[in-house]
């Protein structure tokens, strides 16, 4: 069945066998490897953990896996259950701006692990920095004294915003305060950005291979349906036979990368990836707001409301990667189609409403 989901697994077997089998030769590359992972408990940690384990069961790879969590038990006693006492897979409690480092030297570090502010706290943006900066400080020291052999930094699209302008070949200052300086889109792709130049400059220094991966906008199981994620917000709806509720106009212009796709990519980044290279991750297809809703309605057999109107002759917001050098230099695409990543996805959430019924 296209929805089976293995023993010991939370994922779809076909989306585990689908990372395993693009991934054969990055993966033979990582055999006895020791891979330190942050942010295991989140979207993207998830989806690593499991399709390394499934990966490393396959392939025999025996495969080492050290997670880091603030609170491990918690994870495993309320949504992970099924990861305990896995002989391959250690977790390790602690913050990343102050965790034990694994006794056992890592090989790879793949640093997934970020801030979210999905309570909108007014010390996000102090939080955000000290775990952007001296969390990423903690992870290269490590990477140093362990003589890592490659450290991938998950990043952001954001950190193409600008702060500043070019007029008339002028240099414009942009900032009108401190309010401007702690905008969240500041604080997030500003600070990820220092986040690759202090990886790029200790890769220099210490040797090993520094890989960057600037992350656009994913769907699949496990992303929050009740957090900022628009696609997220329009599942948890279609799932409640509520209608799609577009907050805005509908007219801003995304992309989307399938969970199982993103563990592809982020993974031949960190084994075929050039040092100090960044790379962005995202999907290949433009979709609007409005277009992305009308997908999950039809779907969910619901309705569109879009809050406000467009303006005439007003250009959307745009947030989409170019993915060229993704495509020429380490042969990624996107392998699953949209509309086949949103049925997965709300399929997955349908199972997992039904589960906790039981």
């Amino acid at each position: 069945m296209p929805d089976l989901i293995p023993t010991g697994y939370t994922l779809f077997k076909q989306d585990l066998e689908h990372v395993s089998s693009q991934l054969e030769s990055d993966l033979n590359q990582l055999r006895e490897a020791h891979i330190f992972i942050t942010g295991s408990t989140g979207f993207f940690g998830i989806w690593l953990l499991e399709s390394l384990l499934w990966a490393n069961q396959r392939f025999s790879l025996n495969l080492r896996l050290t997670a880091l969590s603030r609170d491990p038990e918690n994870f495993l006693s309320k949504r992970a259950d099924h990861l305990r006492d896995r002989k391959e897979l250690e977790f390790i409690s602690g913050r990343l701006t102050n965790f034990g480092y694994p006794s056992a030297a890592c090989t790879h570090i793949i640093h997934a692990a970020s801030e979210a502010n999905i309570e909108q706290s007014s010390d996000w943006a102090k939080r955000h920095i000290d775990t952007a900066i001296f969390g990423t400080r903690r992870l290269l020291d490590m990477a140093a004294m362990h003589q890592s052999e490659a450290i991938l930094i998950t990043t952001s699209g954001a950190v193409y915003s600008s702060m500043d302008s070019i007029s008339n070949h002028l240099c414009v200052e942009g900032p009108e305060g401190v309010n401007d300086y702690a905008l969240e889109r500041i604080v997030y792709g500003q600070s990820k950005r220092m986040m690759e130049i202090m990886t790029s400059v200790d890769a220099q220094h210490y040797g090993y291979r520094a890989l960057i991966a600037r992350c656009f906008a994913f769907i699949g199981p496990y992303l929050p349906i009740d957090s900022n994620y628009a696609i997220g917000n329009f599942i948890r709806d279609g799932l409640t036979k509520s209608d799609i509720i577009i907050e805005g106009d509908g007219t801003p212009l995304r992309s989307y990368l399938y969970a199982a796709d993103l563990v592809i990519w982020l993974i031949r980044i960190l084994t075929r990836g050039s040092s100090g290279m960044p790379y962005n991750v995202g999907g290949d297809k433009s979709i609007s707001i409005r277009e992305l809703a009308q997908i999950v309605a039809k779907l969910s057999g619901t309705k569109v409301v879009t809050k406000r109107r467009p303006v005439t002759d007003a250009n959307p917001s745009i947030y989409l990667p170019s993915l060229e050098r993704s495509f020429n230099e380490l042969n990624l695409q996107a392998f699953v189609p949209l509309e086949v990543a949103i049925q997965r996805t709300f399929r997955w959430h349908q199972m997992q409403t039904a589960s906790l019924r039981k």
